[in-house]
């Protein structure tokens, strides 16, 4: 009994450990599905795919997700003159996850 008691918390510890790990990839999902449906790939490209004027790849690594949060909603407060367009009523889910997908590529 005390061992089954001892496995059932391993079991239990692992599954909380994991839980984190496994939202960030649920998110890191969603926000791939999130850049394809607002169709990012005609300016941005990720791994070759798409644009290839403005890659994305390693953004993760050179920008918090505040930063990028902040790119996504209001670019022209990052950069005065730049060319994105902006995109304040995406839903707070699609941002989020959006934000997560980007800050997952890292060089």
């Amino acid at each position: 009994m005390k061992h089954a008691v001892f496995v059932l918390s391993i079991v239990a510890f692992a599954a909380v450990l994991a839980a984190p790990a496994l939202a960030q990839d649920d998110a890191t999902t969603k926000g791939k599905a999130a850049f394809a449906a607002q169709k990012c790939s005609m300016c941005h490209a990720i791994e070759g795919k798409g644009n290839k004027n403005m890659p994305l790849d390693g953004v993760g690594s050179k920008l918090s997700a505040d930063e990028i949060k902040k790119w996504i909603v209001s670019p022209k407060e990052m950069k005065a003159d730049t060319k994105m367009k902006a995109y304040p009523s995406l839903s707070a889910e699609d941002l989020a996850s959006l934000v997560a997908y980007l800050s997952s590529l890292k060089k």
